[in-house]
């Protein structure tokens, strides 16, 4: 089930595709998977020669996502590593720049241009990368900042204040597996992804009778926004909207 080519791309299919050595009518498909023949029949899986990740079940080029984070004017370079996160692959990208950015406004640019499974899960913004002693690019002490930045998050719980963000963080808190989840606590800062974004898209519209969209995650990422953005439009919410006794924050 593979195309006999890439569309309108003559030099990229040359490239990719070479005549097979056992019928040279076919084609066999330049993967850029790297491996070794161990056995007669038999090739051991190494890696990539390139630099594609697979997150979610999904292929990705961090290049791509690179290319489209250096376009907005205040980054000056970016880098989007895989990472580790309760034992699942997710994307961080480490943007350079001297300026404070949003990242809810980062996200919305690059719903634009990318997919939902390619917009990282973390952004960490940083005037200079570090370098190792032999001034090369550090990835590991890139990655450190991911987990430095994610144990600040979350550093103060605070309970539903109305029957929509309960609903709403019953929702987040069943799909996410965690408890408890405060109403600013960020979604994708906090263990979600675009696989898990669809399933609260989709369970809100089944529980609540809401039809959210994906991009509305990108620009109110928290419990507290989206129930904001939900009770200000047109969605259809039919539950009242009554005030819960305040609940007292403590820290996590």
């Amino acid at each position: 089930a593979l195309a006999s080519g890439y569309h309108n791309q003559p030099e990229m299919t040359q490239e990719k595709f070479k005549p097979s050595f056992l019928d040279e009518t076919q084609a066999l498909f330049r993967t850029g998977d790297l491996g070794k023949q161990t056995a007669p029949g038999i090739i051991e899986f190494m890696g990539r020669k390139d630099n594609q990740v697979k997150v979610n079940g999904y292929r990705i080029d961090p290049g791509e996502i690179e290319y489209q984070l250096t376009r907005y004017a205040p980054i000056e370079r970016a880098i989007v590593l895989p990472v580790q996160v309760n034992n699942q692959t997710q994307l961080s990208a480490y943007c350079q720049t001297d300026k404070t950015l949003e990242i809810a406004e980062i996200r919305e640019l690059l719903a634009k241009f990318l997919p939902v499974y390619m917009i990282p899960s973390y952004f960490i913004f940083l005037k200079q990368y570090p370098l190792t002693r032999h001034g090369k690019l550090d990835l590991h002490s890139l990655r450190e900042l991911k987990e430095t930045s994610k144990s600040l998050v979350n550093s103060n719980y605070v309970a539903p204040r109305n029957h929509l963000e309960s609903n709403l963080v019953s929702i987040w808190e069943k799909i996410l597996s965690k408890h408890p989840i405060g109403i600013f606590d960020n979604f994708f800062e906090i263990g979600g992804h675009s696989l898990l974004l669809s399933r609260v898209v989709t369970r809100v519209h089944k529980e609540l009778n809401v039809s959210v969209k994906l991009a509305d995650f990108f620009k109110v990422p928290t419990i507290a926004g989206l129930a904001t953005l939900i009770s200000q439009t047109q969605y259809n919410y039919q539950e009242p909207i009554s005030a819960i006794p305040p609940q007292k924050s403590y820290p996590m």
